[in-house]
């Protein structure tokens, strides 16, 4: 997106006051050269010849000179996510040299970086809202963990020149995103050790990359407190008329209850329990009353007062492509997961393990 550019108007306006550029030129004091590259939009007046000009023409300033319409910048528009289908607010970032844009879920919790003017065939214009050097460093970062807001509170306060816009995505999600090169970073999290170098490969076949460490973390059943059901592992996923949360096909809990279920000799999902789009939500379908259990992190079940009982332990990384994990502002993400203070403050935060946050993978070409 290049620099607003100024809309002139001064022959338009020349000529309805029937003055030559020399006759102008000799009203306020300058020659005809001067008002010849004003004209031609060569040059821009000083405010005090802009007042004159105006002044001279009977006209105001905003009459010979004003900003032109900003023509938006196109971008490759990623899928959008339920609730945001609509929503003509964007995130916007640069990817690998390329602007891309993220539809904003509608309640507007979430500052919009532009507007969606058109769409078609996955590429939009898009009016932004911030000049091209704010948007320029935004570091686009899909994942599931909450504790990504965190992160992205952080660079944002540390730092002046990287801001991380966190998308909610489960494990499927975020590596189709960093895949299709719409996100800077995408995050997982796993039970098999390797796993999510395993899944960088995969993502980013012929490319290096990093994978590097959020958090250590517990995934198992949330339940009311006290567990009056007395739920205690997989097996109990099959209990006749048990309320179990759904998750989206491809998100980490999803994989880990057809682990499960395998596990007992089933292949499917229960059926009549409602659907979750995230761990939080898990955890508040359990409270409120909506379903007898779900399967999400230890935080959420802490944060809102349930009861948990642990299934697996987890690492959730973040899978960086290696060209740019060194360049600003990725490198300012990769930065703080390392810092001492980010460390101290995880350690502190109940349901995780931040012992190996900022731990770095090399991940070499497939």
């Amino acid at each position: 997106m290049s620099e607003p550019r100024l809309d002139n108007r001064l022959r338009r306006q020349r000529k309805a006051a029937g003055l030559s550029q020399n006759a102008l030129a000799a009203r306020v004091g300058v020659s005809r050269q001067a008002i010849l590259a004003i004209e031609a939009g060569r040059n821009v007046p000083s405010t005090s010849l802009g007042l004159k000009l105006a002044h001279t023409l009977g006209c105001g300033v905003e009459d010979i000179f004003r900003l032109a319409p900003d023509p938006g910048i196109r971008a490759r528009l990623g899928p959008a996510a339920a609730g945001s289908e609509n929503s003509e607010r964007v995130a916007v970032g640069k990817v690998a040299g390329r602007w891309v844009a993220h539809r904003l879920p509608g309640h507007g919790m979430t500052a919009a970086d532009g507007i969606v003017e058109s769409a078609a065939g996955g590429e939009a214009v898009i009016r932004p809202l911030a000049g091209s050097a704010s948007l320029g460093a935004n570091v686009l970062v899909a994942g599931c963990a909450p504790l990504l807001g965190a992160v992205a509170d952080r660079v944002n306060q540390r730092f002046g020149d990287a801001r991380v816009i966190w998308m909610p995505e489960g494990n499927r999600g975020a590596m189709e995103l960093l895949a299709g090169g719409l996100v800077h970073v995408a995050g997982l999290h796993l039970a098999e050790e390797g796993g999510a170098e395993a899944a960088a490969r995969r993502a980013l076949p012929g490319r290096r990359s990093l994978v590097v460490n959020l958090a250590r973390w517990r995934q198992g059943l949330v339940v009311l407190p006290g567990n009056p059901l007395g739920l205690q592992g997989g097996s109990d996923l099959l209990r006749p008329g048990l309320r179990l949360v759904r998750r989206d096909e491809g998100s980490g809990a999803h994989d880990l209850a057809a682990r499960l279920l395998r596990a007992e000799g089933a292949d499917t999902w229960p059926a009549g329990g409602p659907l979750a789009a995230g761990h939080r939500e898990v955890a508040r379908l359990v409270r409120w009353g909506y379903a007898d259990a779900g399967i999400a992190i230890e935080s959420v079940a802490l944060a809102e007062g349930l009861g948990f009982v642990p299934l697996a332990e987890e690492s959730f990384d973040l899978v960086v492509p290696a060209d740019s994990a060194g360049e600003p502002p990725v490198s300012r993400l990769v930065e703080t997961l390392d810092d001492p203070a980010f460390r101290a403050e995880v350690e502190r935060l109940p349901g995780y393990d931040g012992s190996r946050s900022g731990r770095v993978t090399t991940v070499e070409a497939a």
